[in-house]
């Protein structure tokens, strides 16, 4: 009897680690990976992917600040949501502020992470928010339709260091740890993986870029230079960036170089002047019946500045010719 009991209370004690390690977040047992007590277990290089590259255009519109995605290449279904391959030096945190110097694939070094977006965009995720990714793609989206490569939000998959944590509402704020387990970033793309812990952002379908050697808070562009880049209002960037344009377009000016027209019955600017006190023919039909012995002086104090154009000379005619 002593023995049943004790053989008992040994498997409990033996099935606890058993239950805990079942909820780790990490993939569990892996060659150089996480029993590894070095510590060492890199993500996957991201040397040699061809990823998918998109149309080039205006940043504001292609979300990556070179003006090309190189993940969620289709424009049309992609409105919201950009994947920009960038390279930094040494190690940086996905949530370094932008310093607002354009770069990326075609533009150079990044000196943070966040300058591949493009203006009017961020870095998914930087607050800690898993329904950012959630208000721009879904899972099938990031799982299957982001291209090859991965592409990296600001933030770890896991609450903490520990244990799988319950799923996110929409008052949790996740962190961006430097590395250890839970820490590594959510991920879309196709070299993206599963861990144990897949809630962070849609439930059981939330991929990380797998190697808790870099986290969120310490990543290489090598192995972690795909960045996922979230548009920052709401709609579609393309009708906003044409109504920006409408709204700032100059308004239209005059050619200095072309001659006005003048109205109908003002006089052209530079026609000659009627010498004062000259008598000038009246305009419309002559009456011949009249002498100019009897037409009505001229006032020429009423010749406006300028004058009028001289009406050409008329031969009176003889009373009774035709």
């Amino acid at each position: 009897m002593f023995q049943l009991r004790l053989s008992r209370l040994l498997a409990v004690f033996l099935a606890v680690p058993v239950l805990q390690s079942a909820c780790v977040c990490g993939p569990g047992p892996n060659v150089g990976g996480y029993d590894d007590p070095s510590g060492k277990d890199p993500p996957r290089s991201l040397q040699g992917v061809k990823f998918i590259e998109s149309e080039k255009g205006e940043p504001e519109v292609i979300g990556c600040a070179d003006g090309q995605r190189e993940g969620f290449a289709d424009l049309t279904r992609h409105k919201r949501i950009a994947g920009c391959l960038a390279t930094w030096e040494g190690t940086k945190s996905l949530r370094d502020k932008p310093t607002g110097k354009a770069c990326g694939d075609d533009k150079g070094v990044c000196t943070s992470p966040a300058d591949s977006c493009a203006k009017g965009w961020h870095v998914c995720g930087y607050q800690g928010k898993h329904d950012d990714l959630k208000r721009h793609t879904t899972a099938n989206a990031c799982n299957k339709e982001a291209g090859p490569g991965k592409f990296v939000a600001a933030m770890s998959h896991g609450q903490t260091e520990d244990l799988c944590p319950p799923p996110p509402t929409a008052e949790t704020v996740f962190p961006c740890m430097d590395s250890g387990i839970c820490s590594e970033p959510v991920c879309c793309g196709d070299a993206c993986a599963f861990g144990k812990c897949r809630d962070a952002i849609w439930r059981g379908q939330t991929k990380i870029s797998l190697g808790k050697a870099e986290g969120c808070g310490s990543v290489t562009s090598e192995r972690n230079g795909g960045i996922l880049c979230c548009y920052d209002g709401d709609g579609d960037p393309a009708a906003a960036a044409g109504s920006e344009a409408k709204a700032e377009a100059p308004p239209a000016t005059t050619d200095p170089t072309a001659t006005a027209t003048p109205p109908t019955g003002t006089p052209p600017t530079g026609a000659p002047t009627a010498p004062a006190g000259s008598a000038t023919a009246p305009t419309g039909p002559v009456d011949s019946t009249r002498t100019p012995s009897t037409a009505p002086p001229v006032d020429s104090t009423a010749i406006p500045t300028g004058g009028p154009t001289t009406a050409p000379p008329t031969t009176a005619k003889k009373p009774g010719s035709k």
